[in-house]
């Protein structure tokens, strides 16, 4: 049986995933503009009408990719354990510290667990609108989850008075420039050194009394 004969009976969902996966390394060779359909076609083992039949083009193909990969982001955000907020804890300022790092963490594990796509997305979308529609719709789900655990421990009173939007607004802008930057260059980063300088570095400002900012008269 030929190679060709063997790939025509995977059911629906795994051959859009397949051809995404085909083109995700084709792209990776050859650059975005350099793939033609062909290309795509051939790394797949399938005919352009089956490509079709899925997708009506190159460009919806990349804007394929970069939906799985917000997916997937988002749907490990949904997972995200939340942060122990009990009322019998008593919290110290390296607790406010590891409250922020836990976040900044997540935040870069959850994008480098599929840095190829990462990285690709970055690399090929930019000019296609693609990119600030994927990180709008990441962020979106980030600043709703760190907002909320600021409005938690606020009420808690272990937070000074805050705007938590505002707060995690800047927190996961901070992390994304430095993602954006890693992925741009092609380097790995150290997770854990950049989150826990972020922790130290924020924290001073969430800490309320003598550790916070002065207060306005």
């Amino acid at each position: 049986m030929s190679v060709l004969a063997d790939r025509a009976y995977l059911p629906r969902d795994e051959r859009r995933d397949q051809i995404l996966d085909c083109a995700l390394a084709v792209f990776a060779t050859k650059g975005f503009y350099e793939t033609s359909i062909a290309d795509i076609c051939a790394r797949a083992h399938i005919a352009r009408g089956t490509l079709y039949q899925y997708f009506t083009d190159k460009r919806d193909v990349l804007s394929a990719l970069v939906d799985r990969i917000v997916r997937r982001v988002i749907d490990a955000i949904q997972h995200w354990t939340p942060l122990d907020l009990s009322q019998d804890l008593v919290w110290t300022e390296e607790d406010h510290v590891a409250f922020v790092e836990a976040r900044c963490r997540q935040i870069m594990e959850v994008v480098f667990a599929d840095a190829d796509t990462a990285s690709l997305i970055l690399r090929v979308a930019h000019g296609t609108g693609f990119v600030g529609k994927a990180l709008a719709r990441i962020d979106q789900h980030v600043v709703g989850v760190i907002a909320a655990d600021l409005r938690a421990h606020m009420e808690l009173g272990v937070l000074r008075p805050l705007d938590p939007h505002i707060v995690a607004e800047f927190i996961v802008g901070g992390i994304e420039k430095i993602v954006l930057r890693a992925l741009d260059d092609g380097r790995m980063i150290d997770v854990g050194r950049i989150a826990r300088e972020v922790g130290v570095l924020v924290s001073s400002g969430l800490l309320p009394g003598d550790h916070g900012p002065p207060s306005r008269s």
